[in-house]
């Protein structure tokens, strides 16, 4: 493909080409027929943005995929650039030049665009159809799933109910909805569209009346209950705006979700196109009493899986050599047993030993590591869960110990463990933002002078996306914490070439008093005991430990084997006799 690539860009007179890892709905996780990034440089990460030349290509990416990126690109053909040092956009200011780039309209946001026209004597083509896509051999087919509707008990709040909250925070007369989790989340209704996400990849139009136009065949929501809907084709979006232009004069989007096409569909109909942030992220990111209540319990389900993953991986360590994949299969099966469990919520990280350190690693057969020997094993995993009584989505991670420990690993698996505690223990005044957290959970780290290249936390959605704006836990996120936000805590250390460290939770935003809010951690697995220095840990973090494993033990004990029990005990005591 790079090969068709570039002789169309000598054919057409273009030097560069730019793409970036996404589909039109800006998904994260795509689908298979979505993933043209991964199709022509091999790259299985989630976060790429590559600009192909006609001699040399520069691919970007985050510090959680660079290492990676190196071992998955042909270095001689991409030069690899650390996005948080040189973005996109500044690489292009000091080297477009007179030179031409092609970007395609549908993939491209207008955020992106807007700053794209700023550079002085840009000299920019839009590319309406995707034509990698037809020289993509083999090109998976599009998934065309089963849509399902939520009931009231389960959501929590109606549809309609729903979209009188979010038309109170509009500006025009009308919301185009762009982001697959936001229309899940308005609709009450659920898809799965994705492998990973149960979401439906469609567009809609909210308007004053509490009507929607879903742009879908009618025939895929026949018989679900859905109210005041209208099914408009999919291929009608240029034809829908100029009808409702007669009846509308502006439109809210936004401008960081909705892709170029769109916004050029808007301009040709005369539209007033409001940049507005979708308010629909605010209030899907704060969860009612209901989806608390389904998420934790999947959270419970989802514990008994890791603890009988955590007992199994121990036993079985110390009597053969498995494989990362196989490690992960194992973890996959425990979750299976559960009751409502639904799908993985993303593709697990199952990494031994220097592939552990590879912050994004995806264990396949042609690059996975046997675990044996001596060192540190991390598996990054989650859960959808969709019972008749509940739903919820979970992230956990654990890194545990094969063979020998060493005291290097005791130190650094201390470290991570205490910034870990400081952000499951803390209280903050209302009002502060995830960015006024982030270094709690550094801190420990930076008095070594180690520090870990990604953020400390994301929101998670109530059975939608593992990853969920506007909240996170990172330096340069604003959106003030607010109660019931459900977020991670996933602090890491990584030794490039020997091992990795990261110890996450999810834990949802509480009141502890009229002015202060705090953490309830909301994921149960122990931590590895043979990998903490206790006494490199406070009177208050050992009780925190203690009480911790204590509701694990009394979470599960009663749901193992006596044998498991036995070994589960023996994992938590250390940290119950310790305060």
């Amino acid at each position: 493909m790079l090969k068709h690539i570039k002789s169309y860009l000598s054919k057409q007179k273009i030097d560069f080409l730019y793409l970036t890892n996404t589909d039109e709905f800006f998904n994260e996780y795509l689908p298979q027929n979505q993933q043209r990034i991964q199709a022509i440089t091999g790259f299985s990460g989630s976060n790429a943005e590559v600009i192909f030349g006609v001699s040399k290509s520069y691919f970007f990416t985050d510090g959680r995929y660079l290492l990676q990126a190196q071992k998955q690109l042909d270095l001689e053909e991409y030069e690899i650039i650390d996005i948080a040092q040189i973005s996109v956009i500044a690489w292009l200011k000091s080297n477009l030049g007179q030179q031409k780039i092609a970007i395609f309209s549908k993939l491209s946001s207008i955020k992106f665009v807007s700053q794209l026209e700023k550079i002085p004597n840009k000299n920019v083509k839009f590319i309406e159809e995707i034509f990698i896509d037809e020289l993509w051999q083999d090109r998976p087919l599009s998934i065309n799933s089963r849509i399902f509707s939520l009931s009231d008990t389960l959501s929590g709040m109606t549809s309609i109910n729903k979209r009188k909250l979010i038309l109170s925070k509009i500006i025009g007369d009308a919301l185009l909805i762009t982001r697959s989790d936001d229309l899940c989340w308005l609709l009450n209704i659920r898809a799965k569209d994705l492998e990973y996400s149960p979401l439906l990849l469609k567009y809609a139009i909210l308007y004053k009346d509490l009507s929607v136009d879903l742009f879908i065949d009618e025939k895929k929501i026949k018989g679900l209950n859905i109210e005041k809907i209208n099914c408009v084709a999919e291929n009608c979006l240029d034809l829908r705006f100029k009808i409702i232009r007669k009846s509308l004069n502006s439109i809210d989007i936004d401008f960081s979700s909705t892709n170029y096409f769109i916004f050029n569909l808007l301009q040709k109909n005369n539209f007033i196109i409001n940049d507005h942030h979708s308010p629909i992220q605010l209030a899907k990111a704060v969860k009612n009493n209901a989806e608390i209540a389904g998420i934790k319990k999947a959270h419970y389900l989802d514990g008994l899986a890791l603890v009988k993953f955590i007992l199994w991986f121990k036993k079985i360590v110390n009597q053969q050599a498995i494989s990362e994949i196989e490690a992960q299969k194992k973890l996959l099966e425990f979750r299976k047993e559960n009751n409502g469990f639904f799908s993985e919520s993303f593709a697990t990280i199952s990494g031994f030993a220097s592939n552990s350190a590879i912050i994004h690693y995806h264990a396949v057969e042609s690059c996975q590591k046997k675990i044996e020997g001596n060192s540190l094993y991390l598996i990054d995993s989650g859960g959808q869960y969709f019972g008749h009584d509940f739903m919820g989505t979970t992230d956990i991670t654990r890194t545990l110990l094969v063979g020998k420990v060493d005291d290097e690993m005791i130190k650094y698996y201390t470290l991570v463990l205490k910034g870990h505690l400081a952000l499951a223990r803390v209280k903050f005044p209302k009002g502060l933002a995830g960015l006024n957290l982030d270094s709690l959970a550094r801190f420990y780290l930076w008095q070594f002078n180690l520090d870990y290249q990604h953020g400390t936390g994301h929101g998670v959605g109530a059975f939608l996306g593992v990853h969920e704006g506007p909240c996170a836990i990172s330096s340069r996120n604003n959106c003030p914490l607010l109660p019931n936000m459900v977020l991670s805590n996933e602090p890491g250390f990584y030794l490039a070439n020997k091992y990795g460290i990261r110890l996450e939770n999810l834990q949802r935003v509480v009141e502890v008093s009229d002015n202060f809010l705090g953490f309830e951690t909301l994921s149960f697995a122990p931590f590895e005991p043979e990998l903490v220095d206790f006494k490199m840990l406070t009177y208050p973090e050992k009780k925190w430990l203690g009480h911790y494993h204590q509701t694990i033990m009394d979470n599960y004990c009663h749901m193992l084997d006596d044998q498991s029990r036995t070994d589960l005990v023996k994992i938590c005591q250390p940290f119950i006799t310790k305060f």
